[in-house]
């Protein structure tokens, strides 16, 4: 008789434990998965948006040697831009290039006229994709090879800025689409294995997973306001779909964790 108590005492207090609650455990393990998380996206947002600025950027100056007549300009100029590493071809008179000198340095400008507006040549200003950037070295030589009467100017260490930020962005990128279909892998897993588990005890869950990354957005926006990123936008460090997916992703992880273990 007394193990009957005994065992009905034991299923009344696990019956208490499977209602609605917020459960502690899981809501700090989400927690902190989630703020690595929007650690790893405001990461891939900046350095996508850096190696983009440094690809616009970047471009490779072709300098006329001695005076040749607009005929040949146009025709050079259609053949740089057939080129397939070639993504924008701009020709600059003599006049243009000694504009562009005056608004980017006025005392350069009036040293060139000092020496004579003939001393400025005329130019073309190339944008190369960013395949055209990771192989600039062999690309500009074959340039200068071509055309005899081109000089290439570029900056090296730019260009290798411009690649070396794009190819971790892509980087960063792929080892995020991988660590989320891990993740997405584990709860398949979990949900595959049968287990009892009422609804209300699951639903405390996806609230505590919800609540976690909720506060994982307002804890990086914290750190990231005295910056000043925030004034202009919030979309400086994420996006409106990106916190949603987030939310989402935590609140799925936080119904897996409920099952999968008790917190």
């Amino acid at each position: 008789m007394k193990d009957i108590f005994a065992e009905e005492k034991t299923n009344t207090v696990q019956k208490t434990k499977r209602s609605f609650r917020l459960h502690r455990k899981l809501f700090l393990l989400v927690f902190g998965i989630a703020l690595l998380w929007q650690s790893l996206i405001f990461m891939d947002m900046r350095l996508t948006d850096y190696a983009r600025s440094l690809q616009d950027t970047f471009k490779i100056v072709l300098t006329v040697n001695g005076p040749t007549d607009n005929a040949t300009l146009a025709k050079i100029g259609d053949s740089l831009n057939q080129k397939k590493d070639v993504s924008a071809v701009k020709l600059y008179s003599p006049q243009d290039a000694l504009n562009t000198v005056q608004k980017q340095n006025p005392q350069l400008a009036q040293s060139i006229l000092l020496m004579g507006k003939n001393k400025m040549p005329a130019y073309f200003e190339v944008k190369l994709t960013s395949q055209g950037i990771s192989n600039i070295g062999p690309l500009v030589d074959n340039l200068a090879a071509e055309y005899q009467q081109l000089t290439p100017y570029y900056n090296r260490s730019h260009a290798s800025f411009a690649f070396y930020a794009d190819l971790c962005s892509k980087i960063l990128r792929f080892v995020l689409v991988i660590a989320l279909l891990i993740f997405l892998l584990f709860m398949f897993l979990v949900e595959a294995v049968q287990a009892e588990r009422s609804l209300a005890y699951a639903f405390g869950g996806v609230v505590s997973g919800i609540l976690a990354g909720l506060l994982s957005a307002g804890v990086l926006a914290l750190l990231i306001y005295p910056t000043g990123l925030l004034v202009p936008a919030i979309t400086a460090f994420t996006t409106l779909g990106r916190q949603i997916l987030l939310v989402v992703f935590c609140a799925l992880l936080g119904w897996t964790l409920s099952k999968w273990q008790r917190f």
